[in-house]
C-alpha cells in the first residue's frame, strides 16, 4: 500500500461504513498518532538493541542522567516521572542492577530508603545509547527541513498539552 495513502483509505472506509456520524477527524489523528508511536517503538528498540537495552532501561538511565550529578534518584520518583508502576519499576531495575547499570545506595536524608544511582558502567552505557540516539534521530529526520521540524514540534507540543489536560493530567 502506498504510504502516502493509507490514511485516506482508513478515513473513506470509515465515512462509507459510518456516513452519518460525526467528524472522524479527531479519530484520524490518533489513529496517526497510534502508527506513530509503532514505529517510535521499533525505532528505539533497534538503537538500543546493541546495548542490550529495551526502551524502558534506556528511559530508566536517562532520567537518573538528567538528575545531573551524582545521578541518583529515589525510587518513587523515577516510577512517578518515568509513568511506571512501583512493581514495574523494581524489575526494571533489578534488571539494570544485574547489568551492571545501576546500584542501590544509602539515602543520606534517610536511613531507612535507597536512592538508585547510575554506576560508571551505567554512565557509560546511557551516553553511547544517547549518542545513537541522536545519530540515528538525524538520520531518521534528515529529508526534513529546520522550518518543517520546528512547525511539527510546536504542533505536537499543543497537541500533548490538549490531550493532557483532556485525561485530566
Amino acid at each position: 500500500m502506498d504510504e502516502t495513502r493509507w490514511i485516506d483509505d482508513f478515513a473513506g472506509a470509515w465515512a462509507r461504513e459510518y456516513p452519518d456520524s460525526a467528524d472522524t477527524s479527531g479519530l484520524i489523528l490518533i489513529t496517526l498518532l497510534a502508527r506513530l508511536s509503532m514505529q517510535i517503538d521499533g525505532f528505539q528498540a533497534t538503537v538500543l538493541r546493541p546495548f542490550d537495552l529495551n526502551p524502558s532501561d534506556y528511559a530508566v538511565l536517562a532520567a537518573l542522567r538528567r538528575a545531573g550529578e551524582p545521578y541518583e534518584l529515589a525510587p518513587n520518583e523515577l516510577y512517578t516521572s518515568l509513568e511506571r508502576s512501583s512493581g514495574g519499576m523494581t524489575k526494571m531495575l533489578k534488571r539494570l542492577e544485574q547489568l551492571g547499570l545501576v546500584a542501590r545506595v544509602a539515602d543520606p536524608d534517610d536511613r531507612r530508603s535507597k536512592l538508585v544511582r547510575l554506576t560508571e558502567e551505567g554512565k557509560v552505557v546511557e551516553e553511547q545509547a544517547f549518542e545513537a540516539f541522536v545519530e540515528h534521530t538525524h538520520a531518521l529526520l534528515r529529508n526534513s527541513s529546520p522550518a518543517e521540524l520546528e512547525t511539527i514540534d510546536e504542533a505536537l507540543r499543543r497537541l500533548v498539552v490538549i490531550i493532557e489536560a483532556n485525561l485530566g493530567r
